[in-house]
């Protein structure tokens, strides 16, 4: 069974939705390709386990996460994105983490990606710069 755990924000704001169930999963998204969420609406299938039982909230995850889901921490953070509007975020600190985005929401558990440039791009800007 994985060692998952949740920070007490995350329980405390399920706790008040009186979440009676949740569900932790990855999906693919974000400069480094991949998220992690959380949701008390789903359905439960084939696809997910039970993690944990407490006396107030089951906690499933997707079976193909659970290797993934060993000894991490996953942090419930909510700040303003580009247009002042509150979004919430999931970050997912784990062993298995090889990269991660700037802003620490996205991640990937393979090589480093590399940022591709557009040369010409570049020069344009260099140039217009110089104005």
């Amino acid at each position: 069974m994985s060692n998952l755990k949740l920070d007490k924000n995350t329980l405390k704001y399920f706790g008040e939705r009186n979440a009676e169930k949740i569900k932790v999963f990855f999906y693919d998204a974000g400069c480094s390709g991949m998220k992690v969420n959380i949701v008390d609406d789903f359905e439960i299938d084939e696809s997910v386990e039970e993690l944990e039982k407490n006396e107030w909230m089951r906690i499933f995850i997707d079976k193909r996460d659970n290797e993934k889901l060993e000894n991490c921490t996953i942090t419930r953070v909510v700040i303003a994105d580009h247009t002042g509007k509150e979004k919430v975020r999931y970050i997912y600190k784990g062993e298995e983490v090889k990269w991660r985005c700037g802003c620490g929401s996205s991640f990937n558990f393979g090589e480093e990606k590399k940022p591709k440039l557009d040369l010409t791009k570049l020069r344009d800007f260099k140039s217009n710069f110089k104005k």
